[in-house]
């Protein structure tokens, strides 16, 4: 029996949704019956390499939503002192 090469790469210009997407087409076809054991190996190998895809995409995401907020808390409070400031005086 074969060794497998490792885990296969995806491809970074692969969007969250078409990583989903494809998931999602693998585990029919895995679920279905309708391939042999190994090329349902062959798929979650795929398929395991498209979640960690999904996650680092998703994770990306999130940190960048953060960093916004984060970014728009802190103007906003600046504004605000500003205007404390101008009332004051």
């Amino acid at each position: 029996m074969a060794k497998s090469k490792g885990t296969p790469k995806v491809a970074k210009t692969v969007s969250f949704e078409q990583g989903v997407e494809e998931l999602e087409e693998i585990i029919e076809r895995i679920e279905s019956g309708e391939i042999g054991l190994q090329e349902s190996l062959t798929h979650y190998e795929r398929g395991m390499a498209l979640v960690q895809h999904c996650q680092t995409v998703l994770s990306d995401c999130e940190q960048r939503v953060e960093d916004l907020t984060r970014e728009l808390q802190s103007t906003q409070d600046a504004d605000e002192d500003n205007e404390s400031k101008d009332a004051e005086a």
